[in-house]
């Protein structure tokens, strides 16, 4: 296998592992928005195997450097480029749709531990003449 076929190999694989992260990135919105935690978990540590997979690749393609002087492989390179932008343009922004659901639910659990403070908590002066205890008791 030459030099070129071994890199588009590569270049082949690290498309591949870039598309399914798109798609694992669509479905951590999805959840997010649905606030399903096991989801968002189980997504989250598929993305990370992803990262890896990708990662290894990244090693193998650049501990040889000479791959980069072919010419028919520029578009490929230039293709995986965007796709890598648009997956950091896009995780950003689900980082940030995060921290916002974040801040919602945070808000959330606050009032409702407050309204259930209040209800624990709040003692009402009449309620023990009013179970049953006659105001003016007779001696």
């Amino acid at each position: 296998m030459g030099q070129r076929e071994n890199a588009r190999s590569y270049l082949n694989k690290k498309n591949i592992i870039l598309e399914k992260i798109l798609v694992n990135t669509e479905a951590l919105c999805r959840f997010i928005h649905r606030r399903e935690m096991k989801g968002l978990k189980r997504t989250l540590g598929e993305r990370e195997v992803l990262i890896r997979k990708l990662i290894a690749i990244n090693e193998a393609l650049f501990s040889d450097q000479t791959w980069k002087g072919i010419q028919g492989l520029t578009p490929m390179i230039q293709d995986i480029a965007n796709k890598q932008q648009e997956i950091i343009d896009r995780s950003s922004q689900i980082m940030q749709e995060a921290v916002t659901e974040r801040i919602g639910i945070a808000a959330e659990l606050r009032a409702s531990k407050a309204r259930r403070q209040v209800k624990n908590r709040y003692s009402n002066p009449w309620a023990i003449i009013a179970q049953g205890r006659r105001i003016n008791e007779k001696c």
